[in-house]
């Protein structure tokens, strides 16, 4: 009798899974073998983890660039919110762009 290997999904963070489904596209193979080893998670939670740092250092170095810091927040805590917020975007549109690529 066939051993039937059941998948529990977890979720490895928006940047492991924006990698996940480019490998599951663009690299198949590579993906099939995470999947066959076991391997996947421990995978895509290294690129999670590195995405994370990068996307924090790029939010990080805009803000700096922009004004974006506690003094914005003291004089105008709306105007920081909306400022952080579309960073935080722009970061996201950016790491997305270069992960499908």
């Amino acid at each position: 009798m066939r051993e039937v290997k059941i998948l529990e999904e977890k979720y490895c963070g928006v940047w492991g899974h924006l990698w996940e489904v480019y490998i599951q596209k663009k690299k198949p193979e590579l993906y099939n073998l995470l999947v066959e080893k076991g391997e996947l998670e421990e995978y895509l939670t290294g690129y999670q983890l590195a995405y994370s740092n990068r996307a924090e250092k790029i939010a990080e170095k805009l803000a700096a660039e922009r004004g974006v810091n506690a003094q914005l927040y003291e004089n105008d805590s709306l105007e920081w919110i909306l400022a952080t917020e579309k960073i935080q975007e722009e970061v996201h549109d950016t790491l997305e762009k270069e992960i499908q690529q």
